[in-house]
């Protein structure tokens, strides 16, 4: 018998057999690598339902007591209000010391579909609320800046993204159609077109659109809530995280509308481009070389959060979009849980090493 023949049930494997299997082993090794290939694919691409992971709604509460529970002389947890149509809550975490003379807001989610920011906002928490003593970094910061940290001012939208119900909520869940149920093509406010500044100054849509803007500024609850917020603290810096699912923004900074012939406003909106440009350096891009751009130009004039917070609280805020374009031409907005982690890992690091960087900036008040 050849040494070069497999035995198979004690029987040698006729010759004439041999160049058959291995050309059967060579098809099945093509198979697996097309598959693995398709594989690696789907890990560079969006995952729905949403992997594990991600922060359920229904686990929201938990989630947020035990970080409290793991630091409460540092940690807060707060109810700014409820979301119009399910009454469901609106939490903030208040992270800081009482001395630290700056307060910094950070809201991971206007639109429900756009769910990395809430994951870096609440996995920045964890770290603000189990590092402080053992990162010196992380201790000095809290010394200087106090974190009011609010995962999703859109609970609905998130509701229904979470559950998997649909990938594209954006909105909350208003009847805006006013037929007495949920229609999640149509219903709803886009909420970071609500806010009571520049409100006129957006297109008119018909409600079923996406960037339907609500009846009329602060119609909603949930802005309602958040500007509330913003009357009772003041706030030094805002950080606004969002994602494009359609793949036109990603990995952008953006800044407020300005008024370029306000000197004061013009002074506040030069510091906020240094800070928001250190932002963007600070943050690699998911698939390409380099790091997160920052748009060269003022916002338009329309009913945003960073324009709310910059025109009316004189507060240096910008938004960050979250994902990049996969080598497949895919914007990954909610990829599986090993790219989730990675995305989120670098706005940790840039988010300490922007804040460490600034402690001794002195504070701005206009």
């Amino acid at each position: 018998m050849p040494a070069r023949c497999k035995i198979i049930d004690a029987q040698p494997l006729p010759k004439i057999m041999a160049p058959m299997k291995m050309k059967l082993f060579l098809r099945l090794g093509l198979l697996l690598g097309m598959l693995a290939s398709f594989a690696c694919a789907a890990s560079q691409g969006n995952v729905f339902p949403l992997s594990r992971g991600y922060q359920s709604a229904d686990d929201m509460f938990a989630r947020l007591n035990r970080i409290m529970e793991k630091n409460r002389a540092l940690v807060r947890l707060n109810v700014i209000g409820f979301s119009g149509s399910e009454n469901l809550p609106i939490y903030c975490l208040d992270i800081g010391r009482p001395h630290a003379p700056k307060n910094v807001l950070l809201i991971g989610q206007h639109h429900g579909n756009e769910v990395l920011g809430v994951e870096v906002v609440l996995d920045w928490a964890q770290y603000l609320a189990t590092k402080n003593r053992s990162d010196k970094k992380i201790d000095a910061i809290l010394d200087n800046w106090r974190f009011w940290i609010v995962p999703t001012l859109n609970p609905e939208g998130h509701r229904v993204t979470s559950a998997g119900l649909s990938p594209n909520q954006r909105k909350n869940t208003r009847d805006t159609n006013e037929n007495g149920r949920l229609d999640l093509a149509e219903d709803g406010v886009d909420l970071n077109r609500n806010y009571p500044v520049f409100w006129d100054q957006f297109p008119v849509y018909a409600p079923s659109h996406q960037n339907y803007k609500g009846s009329e500024p602060a119609s909603e609850r949930e802005i309602l809530a958040i500007t509330l917020l913003a009357h009772k603290h003041k706030f030094d810096h805002a950080i606004f995280y969002h994602s494009s699912p359609a793949g036109t923004l990603n990995e952008k900074v953006f800044l407020p509308a300005l008024d370029a012939e306000n000197p004061r406003q013009q002074e506040l909106y030069e510091q906020l481009k240094d800070f928001a440009g250190q932002y963007a350096a600070a943050v690699p891009k998911d698939f390409e070389r380099g790091s997160y751009e920052l748009s060269p130009k003022p916002g338009t004039r329309m009913g945003t959060a960073r324009n709310y917070f910059f025109h009316i609280h004189d507060t240096q805020a910008f938004l960050v979009e979250i994902g990049g374009i996969s080598p497949e031409g895919i914007s990954v907005v909610h990829p599986g849980k090993r790219q989730r982690d990675r995305v989120v890992k670098k706005h940790i690091k840039a988010l300490r090493q922007v804040f460490y960087a600034n402690i001794n900036q002195p504070e701005q008040r206009f």
